[in-house]
C-alpha cells in the first residue's frame, strides 16, 4: 500500500511539475528574446553562465516540492520502507532535477535583470491559460474566440503584470515583515484597496479593447464589480497570507499567476457577460 501511494505520489507529480517547467521555459524564451533587443547576453555561456539563485527551487528535494510527496526534506535522498532509494531518486530523473533547478535558476536571474518584462511575460501566460480552460472546459460555447484570449493575454502583460509589480513592491517597503500582523495587513490592503482598482482596471481595459464606449463600460463596472470583489474574497485571502508569508517579492506574481490561471478562468467569463 505503500509502494502503490508512493507510486500515485510521483505519478501526480510529474504532470504538476512539468507544467511548472514548461510555463518557466515560455516566459524564460520570451523574455530572453526581447532582452536580445536590449543587448543582454543571455544563453551560450552553459550553465555557469547563469548565476545561481539565493532562492530555493521547487524542484529538489532541499526544503522545495519533494518528489515523494513531501514538502521540506533535509536534502538527503528520498528513503522507502525498504532501506532503499525510491526510483525518482536515481537514473534519468537526476537529470529531470537539474533542468528543473536549471529553469528556476534562469528564471529568478531574469526576475533581477528584467523584471518588469519577466513580470509582464508571466501574467500574460496565467490569463492565457486561464482563458483557454474557461473556453474549453467551462463555457463550451463552440467556436473558440481568440480575440478574447487576445484581449486577457495583453491585460495580462500591460496591466496585471506591470501594476503588480508596482503595487506588490511598494506594499512590502510599506510593511517589512512576514509576521501574523504584517501579513493580516497586508492581506487587508490588498482586498479592500487594491481589489476592487484592479477590478475597474479589468473591466475598463476588457470594455475597451472590445469597442465599448463609456458609457457601456461605467455600466460594466457598476453591475459586475462587486461580483469581482467578492468572488476574490473565496480564494485569495488565504491564498495571499501563504503569499505575503513565505513568498519573496519578486516572485509573488508568479505565485499569483499560478493560482490566477484558475480564478482567470472566473474573470474571463465574468470579464465577457454579456
Amino acid at each position: 500500500a505503500a509502494a502503490a501511494a508512493a507510486s500515485a505520489g510521483r505519478n501526480l507529480n510529474q504532470p504538476i511539475t512539468s507544467t511548472m517547467k514548461f510555463a518557466l521555459a515560455l516566459v524564460l524564451a520570451l523574455a530572453s528574446s526581447a532582452s536580445a533587443f536590449n543587448g543582454l547576453n543571455f544563453g551560450g555561456r552553459g550553465r555557469g553562465g547563469i548565476r545561481r539563485s539565493i532562492r530555493k527551487s521547487p524542484f529538489n528535494n532541499k526544503g522545495g516540492f519533494g518528489t515523494n510527496g513531501n514538502i521540506g526534506g533535509n536534502g538527503q535522498p528520498p528513503i522507502n520502507n525498504d532501506g532503499g532509494l525510491n526510483a525518482d531518486a536515481s537514473g534519468g530523473d537526476g537529470d529531470a532535477k537539474e533542468d528543473g533547478q536549471g529553469l528556476w535558476a534562469a528564471y529568478n536571474n531574469k526576475l533581477e535583470t528584467n523584471p518588469i518584462l519577466t513580470k509582464a511575460l508571466t501574467s500574460m501566460i496565467g490569463f492565457t491559460l486561464g482563458d483557454i480552460l474557461a473556453q474549453n472546459f467551462v463555457e463550451k460555447k463552440g467556436e473558440y474566440d481568440i480575440m478574447r484570449t487576445i484581449r486577457l493575454a495583453s491585460f495580462g502583460f500591460l496591466i496585471h503584470g506591470t501594476t503588480g509589480h508596482w503595487f506588490y513592491g511598494k506594499l512590502d517597503k510599506a510593511i517589512p515583515g512576514t509576521g501574523a500582523m504584517q501579513v493580516f495587513s497586508k492581506v487587508g490592503i490588498d482586498q479592500v484597496l487594491w481589489n476592487p482598482i484592479f477590478g475597474v482596471m479589468f473591466f475598463s481595459y476588457m470594455g475597451f479593447t472590445n469597442g465599448d464606449g463609456p458609457a457601456a463600460v461605467a455600466a460594466k463596472v457598476k453591475r459586475d464589480l462587486m461580483t469581482q470583489v467578492t468572488g476574490s474574497w473565496t480564494v485569495w485571502p488565504i491564498a495571499h497570507a501563504i503569499n505575503f508569508r513565505f513568498i519573496p517579492t519578486s516572485q509573488r506574481l508568479l505565485y499569483i499567476n499560478t493560482i490566477q490561471i484558475f480564478y482567470n478562468v472566473f474573470l474571463s467569463i465574468i470579464g465577457n457577460k454579456e
